[in-house]
Formats: structure tokens, C-alpha cells, sequence
């Protein structure tokens, strides 16, 4: 099976594995519109007006990503498609020495990609310091804070109103169940199974479309004779063996993939290997990249 890699704008529904009517894997611009017009039931206008939005985001981002006062960017498809670009401080004024037409919305916010990079490294600093246990943190890019995850947040509180753990205004404390903490999960032929240590809300805007197999004991998807990425799971992803069928439940959506099957997932790829800390445990020398850094929600 070919496989697809392609920033879009929105999170790709799972396409099942075995469908009987799967749509054809795109082979041109004119096809992937098409695909993606199918797959998520919107005009091929507004396919095309999503792909067209990519493009054009790659370059934008890569003129931005220095500038000390951008916030991140999110995608809104309602009424129309179109780019939400945060910067602290005058969002218009600044978004007008990149860009200059609608299909890209300034934001005004309060704290930059750096001062939330610099909140999240001193709320974990301080929990730690604090004796406190967290779950996880991740960059809420919308609501431009820091969710620091908790299961519970009264001894947090007590330690806040105490003055043992000091937390920037730009965090949030979230409270998440048990079962979103993740433990280092095996099945069948699966003897690795990478997946991030911290829950996240995250949806990643691109689609890999592949075969799910096993190799060396860890879950790739693309092509078992050819290109194909190790897969990186979201902390959500639940690994079972189910009478002989390996298969991944997204325990945030309830679907399900089956190895050996047809998926497509969202999400990003990389070539680097994930940062200390990002995995529940360490990846076997085995299980190389590239990687797929797959978003929860199929």
C-alpha cells in the first residue's frame, strides 16, 4: 500500500480498517481534494480552500516561528476556513508584516510562546520542589495557558494559599481521571509500545495513511516492504489483545484500529527522536525512526 503524507487543516476521521468502500489513496492535488472533500463530507471548494491554507501555513510559519511575541495559531473552518494567529500585545499590527488578507485573523493575548514554554518549565520545577505529584502539562495554544495536570487539586490549592508552590498566572491546574495516566502496555507481538507520557488535547493537522504492522516488536504504519514510520502513541492509546487481534483503542474516542489492517492516522512526523522525559519509557534499539506522532481521536 502507498502511503499518504500531507498537511491538512482539520484532524482526519479514522478511516476502518477493512472498510469495504474505502475511498482511493490520492495521487495528485486534484485527488487528495477529493479524498479530503469524501472523507470529511465538505465541498471540493472547501477542500481546495483548506489545501490552498497549508501551503500557505508552512511558509508563514516558518517566517514567524522567530518573531518574540508570537503565541502559536489555531484553524477555524466556520463560518469559513481560515487561520487564527496569536501575538502578544497588537496581534493586527504585528500579523501585518507577514500577512495581509482574511485568511488570516489576528489575536491579541496575554503571554507569548516562550513565557508559556517558560511557565511550564517552573511549574514542573515547583511541583517537584513541592513534593507534588503531576500528571502532565500541556500548551492550551486557544485558550493561551499552561493545563497543569492533576487528579487531584486540593493539595495543589492548600500548597498555593500556603506559599510552598508558586505557579505563574498563565497556568491552569486541570483535573484528570486516573485512568487518562498512562503504564507501560504489551500484547502479542507487541513488546514496545511507545506512547507519550502526558494526556493532551492536541490535534495534529496531518494524515498518514498506511498498513498497521509489527517490526521488532514495536507498531509501524505505512508499507511493510517499503516507507513506514514508527508509531508514537498518545497517551489515551489502549493496546489489547482481543482473541487473537491485536488492536489500539483510542480510550478518548472509542475507536479502535486492528494490526495488520488499512488506517489512516493524524498526526505529525518527524525524523527526531522524541526528548527525555516525552515517552513512558525509553524506545528499544530496534524500534528506529522516522516517527509518527499520533494524535489522539481516531
Amino acid at each position: 500500500m502507498k502511503t499518504l503524507y500531507r498537511v491538512m487543516l482539520t484532524a482526519f476521521p479514522l478511516i476502518a480498517a477493512g472498510a469495504a468502500a474505502q475511498p482511493p489513496e490520492p495521487t495528485s492535488a486534484a485527488d487528495a481534494a477529493l479524498h479530503l472533500s469524501r472523507t470529511l463530507g465538505i465541498s471540493l471548494e472547501e477542500a481546495e480552500a483548506r489545501m490552498r491554507l497549508a501551503d500557505r501555513l508552512a511558509i508563514f510559519q516558518l517566517r514567524v516561528r522567530t518573531d518574540p511575541d508570537f503565541a502559536g495559531l489555531y484553524l477555524e473552518h466556520e463560518p469559513k476556513t481560515q487561520a487564527v494567529v496569536l501575538f502578544k500585545g497588537d496581534a493586527a499590527q504585528k500579523l501585518k508584516r507577514y500577512v495581509g488578507d482574511d485568511a488570516f485573523v489576528p489575536r491579541s493575548v496575554d503571554y507569548s510562546l516562550a513565557e508559556l514554554a517558560d511557565a511550564e518549565t517552573e511549574a514542573k520545577d515547583a511541583f517537584e520542589a513541592a513534593g507534588l505529584a503531576l500528571v502532565g502539562t500541556e500548551r492550551d495554544i486557544e485558550a493561551n495557558r499552561v493545563l497543569l495536570n492533576v487528579v487531584d487539586d486540593a493539595a495543589a490549592k492548600a500548597a498555593v494559599a500556603a506559599g510552598r508552590l508558586k505557579l505563574s498566572p498563565a497556568t491552569v491546574l486541570t483535573v484528570v481521571g486516573d485512568d487518562s495516566i498512562p503504564q507501560p502496555q504489551s500484547a502479542g507481538a507487541v513488546t514496545a509500545f511507545p506512547q507519550a507520557r502526558d494526556p493532551s488535547r492536541a490535534a495534529m493537522q496531518a494524515l498518514f495513511t498506511g498498513t498497521l504492522f509489527v517490526k521488532d516488536g514495536c507498531l509501524r504504519v505505512g508499507s511493510e516492504s517499503g516507507e513506514s514510520r514508527l508509531v508514537l502513541w498518545p497517551s489515551s492509546a489502549r493496546l489489547a489483545d482481543e482473541a487473537g487481534t491485536l488492536t489500539v483503542r483510542d480510550g478518548a474516542a472509542g475507536g479502535t484500529l486492528r494490526v495488520g489492517g488499512a488506517v489512516s492516522l493524524s498526526g505529525g512526523g518527524t525524523t527526531e527522536p522524541p526528548p527525555p522525559g516525552y515517552l513512558l519509557e525509553g524506545l528499544p534499539r530496534a524500534c528506529t525512526g522516522p516517527y509518527w506522532i499520533a494524535a489522539k481521536g481516531w
